[in-house]
């Protein structure tokens, strides 16, 4: 007997043909089979796109406690503050999220790259560093370079900021709902990093680090009228989610 005519059979006196018992088993299995396939699919090209619904630790510090509507303007102290207005979308999951027009993450983005760029340009000039620190970093990471700075001139080393290559996944930039404080998502390739010694420009140290996810914030300076970094929230493992710095 083939295989075939285990799972349909054929009735001679009446012509037709019809589904064994042992037929509907195999057609349940398929489905169950092909059903856990396209779980797994939807899991996979969902579980990293939006990083903050599996990190409720890391969150903005926010400026009032207010419900947040629609649409509202960027809080005002001063006149020379932010004067675009943010609302609140719908991402294709369901999910809220704020959002600012385009131009304002342009800039987001812009200030974020000059500031490691410059960094990275003049890593073995500490003192040019130590004059420019206030103008890319603000609050608690401008004392941070300021510490590592001074750490740096007495060990009489330097280190890159951005001495690694992003994986071919788009950077994203969420907003906190007071419009002016942002966290920056990069996807970056695994490599290592270096230390240099300050004299010599030689490599002295390195560190192999894994492809991660890494979460900045920026913080709108209304008075220089450019976004500085205020923190390194977190560093998470791209693919074992686990968590390789998290700013307390």
């Amino acid at each position: 007997m083939h295989l075939v005519e285990l799972v349909i059979q054929h009735n001679s006196l009446s012509g037709r043909k019809h589904v064994t018992p042992l037929g509907w088993i195999l057609v349940c299995v398929i489905a169950l089979f092909v059903g856990a396939l396209a779980f797994g699919w939807y899991r996979q090209i969902t579980r990293n796109v939006n990083v903050m619904e599996t990190m409720p630790s890391v969150a903005m510090a926010q400026v009032d406690d207010t419900a947040v509507p629609t649409s509202f303007p960027t809080p005002s102290a001063k006149n020379d503050a932010p004067n675009w207005s943010v609302k609140v979308i719908k991402t294709p999951l369901g999910v809220d999220m704020i959002e600012a027009p385009h131009e304002v993450t342009t800039q987001v983005l812009k200030n974020y790259d000059e500031a490691l760029d410059d960094w990275d340009a003049h890593k073995f000039e500490l003192d040019y560093l130590k004059t420019r620190a206030p103008e890319y970093f603000i609050g608690k990471q401008l004392s941070r370079m300021q510490g590592m700075l001074n750490w740096m001139q007495q060990e009489q080393r330097t280190v890159p900021l951005r001495d690694y290559k992003l994986l071919p996944l788009e950077r994203s930039v969420q907003y906190a709902p007071n419009g002016t404080q942002t966290l920056l998502i990069e996807y970056i390739a695994a490599g290592k990093t270096y230390e240099y010694d300050l004299k010599t420009r030689e490599k002295i140290d390195e560190q192999e680090l894994p492809d991660r996810i890494v979460l900045t914030e920026l913080s709108y300076d209304p008075s220089a009228k450019r976004w500085k970094i205020s923190r390194i929230a977190l560093s998470m493992d791209f693919n074992t989610k686990q968590i390789l710095w998290q700013d307390q």
